[in-house]
């Protein structure tokens, strides 16, 4: 399979963040000819001059930029090998915010026990770890379908959205770190064209 390492790209996610991983995803891509509907998500510090940026301010705050390329839409987004890249930077942002969670979770208690000993919790924790497995597993190459790619990176959001109600309200407030998955899933909806 040409394209990004998913291994790498998983590891940027992790150890460097959103940005970094997306860099790597979008390596050697033009995103003005790439992307779809004349929008695109970069690393901030990769930002062309001459495209229109579009504000916002969680994904500023994780170096990411969304520009407006005005009369290009004609593109497909990521497809492929990208899809899968992407995908290997969400889980590692997902893993990363998991941790952040379980530690979270850890120093918490109710009636006396830390709350990551619940049941639910235990549950919900299990489900997330059950994803970032199964989705570590490249696909063969010919299951790579828009469909596919787009499937899973639904499941990556829907594992988002659980660990973010594992750090309660301070899931949703723009200074905390998991914010990243809030990023992480307008990223993928900029770049992946819903089939």
């Amino acid at each position: 399979m040409n394209g990004p390492d998913l291994d790498e790209c998983r590891e940027l996610g992790r150890e460097h963040g959103l940005a970094a991983g997306l860099a790597a995803v979008l390596d050697g891509l033009d995103p003005e000819i790439v992307g779809h509907r004349g929008l695109v998500a970069v690393p901030s510090a990769d930002r062309p001059a001459h495209a229109h940026p579009v504000p916002n301010h969680l994904a500023a705050l994780e170096g990411i930029s969304l520009l407006r390329y005005p009369g290009s839409a004609s593109g497909s987004g990521l497809t492929g090998c990208w899809l899968l890249a992407l995908a290997a930077v969400r889980i590692g942002v997902l893993g990363r915010m998991l941790a952040l969670a379980a530690d979270h979770l850890s120093a918490r208690t109710f009636g006396g026990s830390p709350i990551i000993g619940q049941q639910l919790v235990v549950g919900a924790i299990a489900d997330v770890v059950t994803d970032l497995e199964t989705l570590s597993a490249a696909p063969p190459d010919d299951a790579i379908t828009p469909e596919a790619g787009w499937a899973r990176h639904e499941r990556l959001t829907a594992s988002g959205w659980s660990v973010l109600q594992m750090f309660a309200a301070a899931g949703y407030i723009a200074d905390h770190p998991a914010r990243a998955l809030h990023v992480s899933t307008l990223v993928a909806d900029v770049w992946i064209g819903r089939p």
